[in-house]
């Protein structure tokens, strides 16, 4: 007779395993008993194609990584092997890392967003740290935690004291997450960035990056309605090619679902083009909005108030430094890059499981 525990316990470590890896994990001969024995007593479990995974009660993403870094693909190629946490059925969800794995700030900043906004829906997350420590450290160092919902639970234990709070200001290798608060706005934080930016790429960068991040960050403040703050971040990488990678998100509605309310209103020509509701249309109105600029929920009079969504001039000053900007929003993905101060490729990603909101990576090259 099989132990149940047993298999739960091994599916909990290593959800997503075959019957066979099942038995090898238990140290099971007999594959072919073991698989009768799940069909015969799957309550507790669920299958998708060969695979075994906990019920619906728990859910498990296990961050995984051919290298070292966790990237953005890495996260999400790991999220959709199990599917959307947001839509889940379950109640309790952990977010499991690797062994002695690093992770880029544009995957933490993910990895905050998701959690984030679990929780905000009431439910119960867990960030297992147990199997890399270090990057525990280094999250701890960069505000990590302090950005985090109160509710998630950190294994093995959340600091108690933030070493983001204690060093505040003190690396000039990365600008800690500070919050996009809509009720307490912080002006300050587009200087605070452009100062660590052009620390390391020198002041002729000052006043492009000052754009770009006042922008972005001004249009969190102004478009993304949502009583979730956003957050930014900075943080500088070595290795072959020396770069600068920056992170502004928001929980908010999306760029698309922002400016569809009133494209009728004001952008007739465009509406009547985009009429058929579909994720392919959201991505050529995002790309519309980075590429080609003149685009806001506000419409482009003159007489406008509102400064749009400022995402024009944002590209502008990024080609002028081949940067490489990835545009996440809920269930897609944009990655534009530029050459010789020209748009060189815009590459998407469909599919993606759903995160609320828009994060805007940029990634400029100093060597």
């Amino acid at each position: 007779m099989f132990d149940k525990q047993q298999i739960k316990n091994v599916l909990r470590e290593s959800p997503g395993l075959t019957g066979k890896q099942i038995a090898k994990a238990l140290g099971v001969s007999d594959k072919s008993a073991l698989n009768k024995y799940l069909y015969a007593n799957s309550e507790g479990l669920r299958q998708e194609g060969w695979k075994w995974y906990l019920a619906d009660e728990d859910y498990i993403l296990e961050l995984t990584t051919l290298s070292t870094w966790i990237d953005e693909s890495d996260f999400e190629d790991s999220l959709s092997a199990v599917g959307c946490l947001l839509g889940s059925p379950a109640s309790k969800c952990v977010i499991r890392f690797p062994e002695n794995c690093k992770i880029l700030l544009i995957a933490g900043a993910r990895v905050i967003a998701l959690a984030n906004q679990a929780s905000y829906i009431g439910k119960t997350i867990v960030l297992d740290f147990s199997r890399c420590p270090s990057t525990k450290h280094y999250l701890d160092r960069l505000g990590f935690f302090d950005y985090l919902h109160p509710g998630v639970m950190v294994l093995p234990a959340r600091p108690v004291d933030s070493k983001a709070k204690q060093y505040l200001g003190n690396s000039e290798n990365l600008v800690e997450i500070a919050a996009i608060d809509l009720n307490n706005f912080d002006y300050s934080l587009p200087k605070n960035l452009t100062k660590r930016f052009s620390h390391h790429a020198g002041d002729a960068y000052y006043q492009s990056a000052f754009t770009i991040f006042s922008e972005l960050i001004g249009n969190v403040q102004e478009h993304s309605e949502t009583p979730m703050p956003g957050f930014v971040a900075l943080q500088l990488y070595g290795g072959k090619r020396r770069h600068i990678q920056t992170v502004i998100s928001d929980g908010g509605l999306g760029i698309a679902s922002t400016l569809k309310r009133t494209l009728s209103q004001h952008y007739p020509d465009l509406f009547e083009h985009l009429q058929q509701a579909s994720v392919d249309a959201d991505i050529f109105l995002v790309s519309q909005a980075f590429t080609q600029g003149g685009l806001s929920q506000f419409g482009s009079s003159p007489d406008k108030a509102a400064r749009g969504l400022g995402l024009r001039s944002t590209q502008t000053h990024a080609a002028k430094y081949d940067a490489i900007v990835v545009v996440r929003q809920p269930t897609f993905e944009l990655k534009i890059q530029y050459k010789d101060g020209e748009l060189a490729d815009i590459s998407e990603k469909k599919g993606l499981c759903r995160i609320d909101g828009t994060q805007v990576c940029f990634d400029f090259y100093l060597d």
